[in-house]
């Protein structure tokens, strides 16, 4: 096994292929002889009747003569008192007559000397007593025949595995042509640091599907070590911000060990940029799972509303400093649909949409919640009384760190990710989410029923 295991796959086809054939014409050369030889051997026996059938039928008829054996015909005819009357046998069987005559049933295989016969006894009843005739046939030609079909079907059957193993080499080589075509391409666009997919042939076959295949797996792996290079350039260049602030502060802080109130600013300032710098990783790693492609789970209609609640809860006391009315409502009979989302990825979307709405809202103002289900899809709305968002924003709103405002100078600023979230999330779900200015500012997402 080992030493298959170090051959190409090429020889390994080509070497089973040959084992196969060889059992395959070594069954049919047998069986193939098993035929002949019954063939012949039913001939033989139904000669031997034939020779002996007139002797028993002149015999039985009482005619008083019997003649002599044909030529070529080896027969004996023994009387009652054992004497023979008539033989053409050979001596070396007619010798042996004794035994012959006490042979019943079928024809039966007796040799003598180097000679093999097939001899039949055939026992005829009279008055007088029991006669016996006794025909035989030499088998050495009809030996020597079958020994020779024998030779020729060898030959043929090894002509015909040759033959097969060398169609099985170049068949084989032809089939993976292809695929060492596929390599070369693969080795040429490594070395020249191509993104280009591999070619797909105009076949419709297995190594058309295979190309599919390995383009879609290349494809993941791509957008995986983009989204690692992006988490990474992200993770460097929103933290620079804050860290910078944050030596700053502290800087500041050590400059003002004999000012009690001033060293208190300077280190809870710093506690808010320690806070950001947290959100910041917090969301990257967030985002970063979300866009793993991580199994994702399923969610019935009731246990969303129950979410909702929950989340409208959590809100509220969010919104509380500042005054923001936070409403719920959950729409629609209840269904046995279920959603492809997790409740807890549910959660985040429900809470990153309110966490942003009630930053946006001016103090005393409004944020409401809805829940419904129409036809395929649910939907959840949410809806604040604040100033919206830049038209000309709107299209980026759903990128990494991006604001509406100068936030990423504010030390209270958002760190940017909660949309991204929320948009990676619902298209995990193969959902799709809306944004819009109005009275105030709406996001609509859609989730469709698991069908």
């Amino acid at each position: 096994m080992r030493l298959l295991r170090r051959l190409s796959i090429r020889w390994r086809i080509t070497i089973g292929s040959l084992v196969i054939a060889l059992l395959l014409s070594a069954v049919a050369v047998v069986a193939f002889r098993a035929q002949v030889e019954h063939i012949l051997s039913t001939t033989t026996t139904t000669l031997l009747h034939h020779d002996a059938a007139p002797y028993v039928t002149e015999i039985q008829t009482a005619s008083g003569t019997i003649d002599d054996p044909g030529t070529g015909q080896l027969v004996a005819v023994v009387n009652p008192a054992g004497r023979v009357v008539v033989s053409s046998l050979p001596d070396r069987l007619e010798s042996r007559l004794p035994t012959l005559t006490a042979l019943t049933g079928d024809a039966h295989t007796v040799v003598a000397s180097d000679d093999t016969y097939r001899v039949f006894t055939k026992t005829v009843t009279t008055a007088t007593g029991d006669w016996h005739v006794v025909s035989a046939r030499n088998q050495d030609s009809a030996i020597l025949s079958l020994d020779r079909i024998t030779e020729a079907l060898v030959t043929v059957a090894l002509l015909l595995v040759s033959g097969f193993g060398v169609a099985s080499w170049l068949l084989t080589g032809a089939a993976l042509r292809p695929v060492n075509r596929m390599r070369q391409q693969a080795e040429a666009l490594v070395a020249q640091g191509s993104t280009e997919p591999l070619p797909i042939g105009p076949a419709t076959d297995e190594l058309s599907a295979l190309a599919t295949t390995l383009n879609e797996f290349i494809s993941e792996v791509r957008q995986s070590v983009d989204r690692e290079r992006q988490l990474v350039s992200d993770a460097s260049h929103e933290l620079r911000t804050p860290l910078a602030i944050l030596m700053t502060q502290l800087e500041l802080a050590h400059l003002s060990t004999g000012d009690a109130q001033a060293l208190e600013a300077e280190i809870t300032s710093a506690q808010h940029s320690v806070a950001r710098l947290s959100a910041l990783a917090t969301g990257l790693l967030e985002l970063s799972q979300i866009e793993a492609k991580t199994p994702e789970g399923v969610s019935t209609w009731d246990e969303l509303a129950v979410e909702v609640a929950a989340a409208a809860d959590r809100a509220r006391l969010l919104a509380a400093p500042k005054g923001v009315t936070v409403d719920f409502d959950v729409a629609g009979e209840p269904t046995e649909a279920v959603y492809r989302i997790a409740v807890a990825n549910f959660g985040r979307i429900v809470g990153n949409l309110t966490s942003n709405a009630i930053s946006a809202v001016p103090n005393g103002g409004s944020v409401r919640i809805a829940l419904r289900h129409a036809k395929s899809n649910l939907i959840l709305t949410v809806v604040d009384s604040g100033p919206g968002m830049p038209d000309d924003f709107l299209p980026v709103a759903f990128d990494r760190f991006s604001r509406p405002d100068d936030a990423r100078a504010k030390r209270d600023g958002g760190s940017g990710l909660g949309l991204a979230i929320v948009h990676a999330i619902v298209s995990r779900a193969h959902g799709e989410i809306t944004l819009a200015n109005g009275a105030g500012f709406t996001v609509t997402v859609s989730l469709p029923t698991i069908a």
